[in-house]
């Protein structure tokens, strides 16, 4: 989800308005990386006596929007994918297990809501939202729909692909292998003798 980018440093005894202006790319850059989560259906949905109740139930994931309460402006804080462990209608205590820092949250949905948080449910294939980059290779996309294309030149199924080294690459023919043994002990003997 986040990006690297590289903004150009700025020393903060230039002036006030160069380092305003650096913070101010800086958290251009941090807005840039929110997802857009506005296409999902909403996980919070009033009942026939006006509460606010979530749709999703216990074991089912949520994703949450969340905004800072302190700060001017209410800025967005981070978007995450959370399990819901349980809920207390009377209340609005949502209790939750955090899937990306494995660990036990809570939110209450008045209070979230007076502060502009969002709760919306995840799709089917919608992948899990986490601050965290991935690193390594990134995997292959197969689809089935498109066979590989050395299956598509050749009528012949393919075999697949054995790993590591071939069976018999490191045999070496006998007689010089007894070669070589007959020189080492000779060269041991003729340490042995000087010493």
């Amino acid at each position: 989800m986040e990006e690297n980018i590289t903004l150009p440093e700025v020393d903060e005894s230039d002036s006030p308005s160069a380092f305003a202006a650096a913070a101010a790319a800086r958290e251009a850059a941090r807005l840039a990386s929110r997802p857009n989560i506005d296409h999902l259906p909403d996980a919070i949905a009033k009942d026939e006596m006006g509460v606010w109740q979530l749709l999703a139930r216990p074991g089912e994931k949520v994703i949450i929007e969340r905004f800072s309460s302190i700060l001017d402006g209410s800025p967005w804080m981070d978007t995450k994918t959370f399990v819901v462990d349980s809920i207390d209608g009377a209340t609005g205590n949502i209790y939750l297990h955090d899937i990306e820092l494995c660990r036990q949250s809570m939110t209450n949905i008045p209070t979230a809501l007076k502060y502009g948080h969002r709760f919306k449910l995840p799709t089917a294939r919608m992948p899990d939202l986490t601050s965290k980059r991935k690193r390594g290779r990134p995997k292959k996309v197969v689809t089935l729909a498109d066979p590989p294309p050395a299956a598509a030149t050749s009528g012949e199924p393919t075999a697949p692909k054995k790993r590591g080294r071939p069976k018999g690459s490191k045999n070496r023919p006998s007689d010089v292998v007894a070669a070589e043994r007959a020189a080492k002990k000779d060269a041991k003997k003729r340490v042995k003798s000087r010493g």
